[in-house]
């Protein structure tokens, strides 16, 4: 009943309202008291830090200089302590009644010897003299530094009290130790710490003090002194290692605490000041409580004068409430007429604006309706219109030829009964789609007529109808596509049958669009273009580079051409293999323009290379491997046509090897063929890259030297001679060698064919057979002539 009553007052405008400001001025106090406390808390929080921080600074120098007095007067009295060991040790209890000024500063003093042995203690009651203290830490570390030092914490053994020990050396006059001036401090005494243990920071605040090696010194709650402090606490652990500050840190009852703490400049100690967080923020929770009841009376007051002051300003809405119902009802024909402020006058004039163009949209609409009914009736493509639910509300005559039923049997029924079963999920998720998205939907599906058990495949186009506010169903266009399927699927064999065919062939076919980007590709053409993956889609030229006769050819030379036929080119692939490839391109010209090319990759390699063995053995003799006669005649005739351009002469070398025939005769054809390939090695090697060297038949080779001059020419000649001469072959316990008859002419200007330069070259080397063979001539010497017996016949 309650949540009725509450519901029954917020369906009144008025009331609403009024929950609202109330609901806005309770947040702002809210807010307002949040950061007036957030702020006031900070600080106090500020000011309780540097509070606790003065009060450790202040008891952390108070005792700094209780240490330091105690220090200082040891290290003076031990310094007035020189002498010698045995008088020492057998004045030792006389000698510290002596030392009355340490008395009110110690609660205990001891006279201790090299050995560790107490030999005498001030005051002199008590067990502790000629007790062995050499295991006690501040012996040690006192004998082993030789200064005053100020010990760890520790319980004496002569008392059980928790004591601290500053320690001397004495020493005799060659500075060696004789014994240690101890005084011990009980940390309970009023007069070092006791006092601080019952001090207190404010109401429930405390000090404390531990040690850095792990021992309390002070803590209210804690009976035992010399306890360890407690593993894993932040505060301990920052403190332990030296460092100073002021932070917050938990208390065991689960609240937070602040706490500073400071380091002792005289012993290894740091001192602890904590105050509890409650403590501090006190003030700021009175103020908090005060202003609570204030925003609490506040609002009792507001509430009854904002329900009053809405009431009043919401009644022109009742006005126009009545008089919107009386139109509605036909009642009034006249325009509502409501009082009041600015707002609700512009919301009636807007209310009769609305009327009068929901009048006139009504109109039109009818009118477009009519139109599109006519429109649709002789349209040659299906369409149907439905309502939100998916009720049929019109189909035109072309829709009904597809379906085979007319508009009076299909209005009413749901469009999805037409739709062949297996697609009906997808279509009634599509149609979904339209009406929540309000986009236009595209797609395929089968409808099903009954009467000729026929499936029938259409393209739609959804669309939906909506106005601004809601959505009134969809009207869809739906065209008969079976015919069209069919052929495409009798495309897609003829198709398949073609791929299969090209993917026999051992040439490599692509197909390009118009910029080059490959649309199909058989199998062999994936061995040309170096891809294991299918390179459909990808730029034909951006996989592989073509050269035609070393010039580079993209996809812009081709383009260019109408057809290529059998190019020669040269194809890098991507894997940068360089392959040689016969090329042809077909264009497949297009109505729209967008014409395609057909790229055929033949492999050419062993054409080629067969093409130039032919051309190799057409030029070379076949067993020395040099230039023969035909080719050498050819560089020959080209040199004569170069001669004015050379500053140095070309020079021609005719080489007649002497006592060949021997060779032949008596080591047989084998070996005297073996003896002109070592020739030809000789020759091959001794003269310039630049040169020509042939086999001019038998025992005959020629050289043509370009632009070398007779002097160096001469030069080569004579290397030339000393290697043949060299040369010497084994055969059954026989050596064989020949020797060599050089002539050298010079290519001269006047020359004209090769027939004379040949004459003056034979001529010079048969002169050097006739001198003796094995010999170089240079045609034109004056030595040269030959006597009668050597004239060439």
């Amino acid at each position: 009943m309650l949540i009725k009553g509450i519901r029954r007052w917020f369906d009144s405008l008025k009331n609403r309202a009024v929950g609202v400001v109330v609901l806005l001025v309770v947040l702002i106090v809210f807010l307002a008291t949040l950061v007036s406390i957030s702020a006031g808390q900070a600080e106090l929080e500020s000011q309780a830090r540097v509070q606790l921080a003065t009060h450790a600074d202040l008891i952390a120098g108070d005792v700094d200089a209780k240490l330091a007095e105690r220090f200082d007067a040891m290290t003076r009295v031990a310094g007035n302590l020189t002498m010698e060991e045995e008088s020492l040790l057998s004045r030792a209890q006389p000698i510290l009644n002596r030392q009355a000024a340490l008395v009110s500063l110690f609660h205990r003093l001891y006279l201790i010897d090299p050995s560790g042995i107490i030999q005498a203690t001030l005051p002199e009651a008590g067990i502790g003299r000629g007790l062995d203290v050499s295991d006690r830490r501040f012996f040690q570390m006192t004998g082993q530094q030789m200064t005053t030092l100020i010990s760890e914490p520790f319980v004496s053994r002569d008392e059980g009290i928790p004591i601290v020990a500053i320690t001397a050396p004495l020493f005799n006059h060659e500075k060696k130790l004789i014994g240690i001036l101890a005084g011990t401090i009980n940390l309970d005494e009023r007069s070092f710490l006791g006092d601080l243990k019952s001090l207190k920071i404010g109401d429930t605040g405390f000090v404390g003090m531990g040690t850095r090696s792990g021992f309390v010194l002070i803590h209210p709650r804690q009976e035992n002194q010399l306890g360890q402090l407690s593993d894993g606490n932040p505060l301990h652990e920052a403190a332990r290692e030296g460092e100073e500050g002021v932070t917050l840190a938990p208390m065991a009852n689960g609240q937070q605490r602040l706490v500073a703490y400071r380091q002792l400049n005289e012993a290894p100690w740091f001192v602890t000041v904590s105050l509890p967080t409650r403590e501090a923020f006190e003030p700021i929770r009175k103020l908090s409580n005060v202003m609570f009841w204030v925003a609490v009376g506040l609002l009792l007051l507001f509430i009854p004068l904002s329900l009053r002051l809405f009431s009043k300003l919401l009644n022109p809405l009742q006005q126009l409430t009545d008089q919107i119902k009386a139109r509605h009802m036909g009642l009034r024909d006249a325009p509502i007429e409501v009082g009041g402020g600015h707002e609700i006058r512009e919301l009636v004039t807007t209310f009769n604006q609305v009327r009068e163009e929901r009048e006139a949209a009504r109109v039109e609409m009818e009118q477009q309706e009519a139109y599109f009914r006519s429109l649709s009736e002789r349209s040659p493509i299906g369409i149907v219109q439905t309502d939100v639910l998916g009720r049929i509300e019109f189909v035109n005559p072309a829709l009904e030829a597809i379906l085979g039923q007319p508009l009076e049997r299909l209005r009413g029924q749901h469009y999805l009964q037409g739709i062949y079963r297996e697609d009906r999920a997808q279509v009634l998720k599509d149609r979904s789609r339209v009406l929540y998205s309000g986009e236009v939907f595209q797609g395929q599906y089968r409808l099903y007529d009954i009467r000729t058990d026929r499936v029938i495949w259409v393209a739609s186009m959804t669309a939906p109808i909506e106005t601004p506010d809601r959505s009134l169903g969809t009207i869809t266009v739906v065209r008969d596509i079976t015919h069209e399927l069919e052929i495409e699927a009798e495309l897609r064999v003829a198709r398949t049958r073609a791929e299969r065919i090209l993917g026999v062939l051992d040439e490599g076919v692509i197909l390009t669009d118009s910029l080059g980007f490959i649309s199909f590709a058989n199998p062999p053409s994936q061995v040309f273009i170096g891809t294991h993956a299918s390179p459909v889609g990808s730029n034909l030229f951006d996989i592989v580079q073509v050269a035609v006769d070393g010039e580079p050819w993209g996809f812009g030379e081709f383009r260019e051409q109408p057809q290529v036929t059998g190019l020669d080119a040269v194809l890098t692939n991507a894997r940068g293999d360089s392959l040689e490839v016969e090329l042809t391109m077909l264009r497949l010209e297009s109505e729209q323009g967008a014409d395609q090319f057909v790229f055929v990759l033949r492999d050419d390699s062993e054409r080629r290379r067969q093409e130039a063995q032919l051309s190799w053995d057409a030029s070379h003799d076949p067993l020395t491997r040099l230039v023969n006669r035909r080719a050498f005649s050819t560089s020959l005739g080209n040199q004569l046509l170069q001669t004015a351009e050379h500053s140095n002469p070309t020079v021609l070398m005719v080489i007649d090897l002497d006592h060949f025939k021997p060779v032949n005769d008596n080591g047989g054809h084998l070996l005297g063929d073996e003896l002109l390939r070592h020739i030809a090695d000789i020759l091959r090697s001794r003269v310039r890259q630049s040169d020509v060297v042939a086999r001019l038949g038998g025992d005959e080779f020629g050289v043509i030297l370009p632009a070398c001059g007779l002097d160096r020419a001469q030069s080569i000649a004579e290397s030339l001679r000393a290697g043949i001469e060299a040369l010497v072959l084994e055969q059954d316990g026989r050596h064989y060698g020949v020797t060599a008859s050089i002539g050298l002419t010079d290519v001269r200007t006047d020359d004209t064919t090769n027939k004379t330069v040949m004459a003056r070259a034979d001529e010079a080397a048969y002169t050097a057979k006739a001198r003796g063979r094995n010999r170089v001539v240079v045609y034109g010497e004056e030595a040269m002539a030959p006597s009668p017996e050597t004239v060439r016949t």
